[in-house]
């Protein structure tokens, strides 16, 4: 199936490993030129070399999505050198070791507001702008399921939650434009270590042993964790004009833990 990218340019932030790296690859997989925002440089230069070595195409731009002025001159040298980006997906997270609410310091509520959420801000509006002025453009944010609420996830529960307000704002400001937007959530993904760079903000230590995932799992029904593969399938549905009536909407990629209404 042709989902319509080929030759369109495709911006994904924290593209360099588990989730952004599989949403990379399948877009350069369908004919899109995809840039890499990441602050992991060595880790991006992997990503690129793999699409490259598979006939894709990928550029490296490393960045720290929660600079204001590196961002927006980033977003400017993309389109000068790449073509105007038809399709941004904001999919820079990160998720501390699992901690009960009263265990969690301020510190660690601003880094991850500043890497869950203002981050998604941070670059949707110097990209939505130019989109505004296109009328056109389709954007897509990861979530994720403990944005419906989590155990020992109430700081990223909330600044997930914040994404699906944030990208419903906006779906419903900017449709006016030709512009969507949707967001993904998904479940529990353990990726592989050779998926995970070095200054990848993604922790292996997740908090949680074999036997909490053994119990996740067992509360799945379909009874799989998600691949990185899979949330990269359904952002480039979203993404498409396959899914051109679909805006303000988020898929739980959970294989049925969480069913949102």
């Amino acid at each position: 199936m042709d989902l319509g990218f080929t030759d369109q340019v495709v911006v994904v932030t924290g593209g360099a490993s588990n989730i952004g790296r599989a949403i990379a690859q399948e877009f350069a997989g369908e004919g899109a030129t995809v840039a890499i925002f990441d602050r992991d440089a060595a880790q991006a230069g992997k990503t690129q070399a793999e699409i490259e070595a598979n006939g894709g195409r990928a550029a490296v731009y490393a960045l720290d999505v929660t600079d204001v002025d590196g961002t927006a001159a980033t977003v400017k040298q993309v389109e000068a050198e790449l073509g105007p980006i038809a399709v941004l997906v904001n999919n820079v997270g990160w998720n501390g070791k699992a901690e009960f609410f009263l265990g969690l310091s301020p510190d660690r509520w601003q880094k991850a507001f500043e890497l869950n959420l203002f981050s998604t801000f941070n670059v949707t509006q110097p990209v939505l702008a130019r989109m505004v002025e296109r009328r056109a453009g389709s954007i897509v944010s990861i979530a994720s399921d403990a944005a419906f609420g989590e155990y020992r996830m109430s700081d990223y529960g909330a600044m997930k939650a914040g994404v699906l307000a944030f990208t419903r704002t906006i779906a419903k400001e900017y449709g006016r434009y030709g512009i969507r937007a949707n967001a993904v959530a998904p479940g529990l993904v353990i990726p592989p270590a050779e998926a995970i760079g070095e200054g990848s903000l993604w922790s292996i230590d997740i908090g949680m042993g074999p036997k909490e995932i053994q119990n996740i799992e067992a509360g799945i029904p379909l009874r799989r964790r998600s691949e990185a593969v899979d949330i990269a399938w359904s952002v480039l549905f979203l993404a498409s004009q396959r899914a051109r009536q679909l805006t303000g909407q988020v898929v739980s990629v959970s294989g049925g833990f969480q069913m949102p209404r």
